[in-house]
């Protein structure tokens, strides 16, 4: 299959410019703010801190595809007494102190299908018939982040247990958020994935089965760092309940990830828009 890294970037920043140049023109309230818009941190007076939306997401077919899709994205933020949440990254519970904050928790991992799927937790294309599908798996996760006067740096290891989709990655992450005006915060970030053999081979990788099955070449996947990403995100509070979010990421694929011939496209994009209610 041909890889065209070129249009895929072209294609990217296109669809970045679409999704972030309408955004970009609303304005922020940190006071009033969701917590999960801002840190993940709570109303000090709140036991209970709840926020709940929905949206759109733009996503590729399956990590390294050149195809995308649009599905519905729930979202839900859930913090109790500001130790316990319930969120997008799933169930965690942590402790903190200052800029500090470490803990450990549950997350899910969708899996990818062999063929096209409209499901909202999972990939799929038509192109991976023969290679049969990826489980979905709960994860273990364990993290850690620090707040500086101007960042946050954040560290995430995640281990998946389900079936034939049981592998290892890290995560490492510094974000910038940025209080343009009195109610608009602009955060860019940046990040870089590391994955273990297990997980690059479930994913990038190509067995003889798998190839005598399929129309990929036989591809062995060792660990490394699995790709680099940037991205940023802008919310806009309409008052202290109501506020719209977007969210724009690239990331390039590295080392096997990048050489697997799954990897049609190098670079992949992600785009999600959101509106929500902060109770």
């Amino acid at each position: 299959m041909q890889r065209s890294p070129k249009s895929a970037v072209s294609c990217a920043l296109s669809m970045a410019g679409t999704f972030l140049v309408p955004t970009l023109a609303f304005a922020l309230d940190t006071t009033a703010a969701p917590a999960s818009e801002v840190g993940d941190v709570p109303s000090a007076t709140k036991t209970w801190d709840v926020t709940a939306g929905g949206g759109l997401v733009v996503r590729p077919t399956y990590e390294g595809s050149d195809r995308y899709r649009v599905a519905p994205v729930p979202f839900v933020n859930v913090i109790y007494d500001d130790m316990i949440s319930l969120g997008v990254n799933g169930l965690s519970a942590y402790w903190h102190h200052d800029g500090l904050r470490i803990g450990g928790g549950l997350t899910f991992d969708g899996g990818r299908k062999d063929h096209q799927s409209n499901g909202i937790f999972n990939g799929g294309d038509d192109r991976l018939r023969g290679l049969g599908n990826i489980n979905s798996a709960l994860g273990l996760r364990v993290f850690a982040s620090y707040r500086l006067r101007f960042a946050v740096i954040d560290g995430t290891v995640t281990k998946l247990i389900g079936g034939n989709n049981d592998g290892l990655f890290a995560n490492l992450g510094i974000s910038l958020p940025y209080k343009l005006t009195d109610r608009f915060i602009l955060t860019p970030h940046v990040s870089a994935t590391w994955a273990n053999q297990s997980y690059m081979q479930t994913y990038f990788g190509v067995t003889p089965t798998q190839a005598s099955n399929s129309s990929f070449p036989e591809f062995s996947a060792n660990s490394g760092f699995k790709d680099v990403g940037v991205g940023i995100n802008a919310t806009y509070l309409f008052n202290r309940h109501w506020f719209i979010r977007a969210d724009a990421n690239v990331k390039e694929f590295t080392g096997d990830a990048r050489k697997s011939p799954l990897s049609i496209s190098n670079t992949n994009a992600t785009f999600m828009t959101i509106a929500g209610y902060h109770f």
